[in-house]
């Protein structure tokens, strides 16, 4: 396989983690998620996550190490994923990697009826398996107020090929298929 980075982005709530994983699982390749990287600060330090400057603060130290993680795994010539709900800045932080480490870029991005991934927001924003350090403390409540703070998450947009995935409904997804039309790219 050319050395790729493979981006998987789009809106809260529409499965981006779940498929990353299952990729990463099924192409035996790394997956750097900023999420992830976001509980493990969270789990030392313990930030408010009512104070939303707190949580966006240790939410752009994920980010940082995201892309170094992301750079490191560049100089060693790995295709990988990298897994967030990115806005458009974030091609100006990876294009000098990408044209640097000479690699081609891949974005899955996961979207749907805005309408239909709030509700599903709001209901995993309550569950127990939710990790505290990403729990948004009823932020995003307002439906108006989502969909225009998602909508840098929709329109994204990276990469020498992008595969749109719509996840309104995820009896309709096929993980199969997004992975065929990556293999294909």
């Amino acid at each position: 396989m050319i050395k790729t980075l493979i981006i998987i982005a789009g809106m809260p709530a529409t499965g981006k983690t779940t498929f990353a994983n299952y990729l990463s699982d099924k192409m035996q390749v790394p997956l750097v998620c900023k999420d992830k990287l976001k509980e493990i600060i969270w789990d030392k330090v313990h930030y408010d996550t009512n104070i939303r400057i707190e949580s966006q603060k240790y939410g752009g130290l994920a980010y940082n190490l995201s892309f170094h993680f992301c750079e490191m795994l560049m100089k060693t010539n790995q295709t990988f994923i990298l897994e967030s709900n990115f806005t458009n800045p974030c091609p100006d932080i990876l294009n000098s990697k990408v044209r640097k480490y000479k690699y081609r870029v891949i974005t899955v991005l996961f979207d749907g009826d805005v309408a239909v991934i709030h509700r599903r927001f709001l209901a995993r924003d309550t569950t127990e398996e939710r990790h505290q350090g990403l729990v948004s403390i009823n932020y995003f409540s307002d439906f108006e107020f989502f969909k225009k703070a998602t909508k840098p998450c929709r329109d994204f947009d990276y990469g020498d090929i992008r595969i749109i995935v719509d996840s309104t409904d995820f009896s309709k997804v096929s993980y199969d298929y997004i992975i065929a039309k990556i293999l294909e790219a």
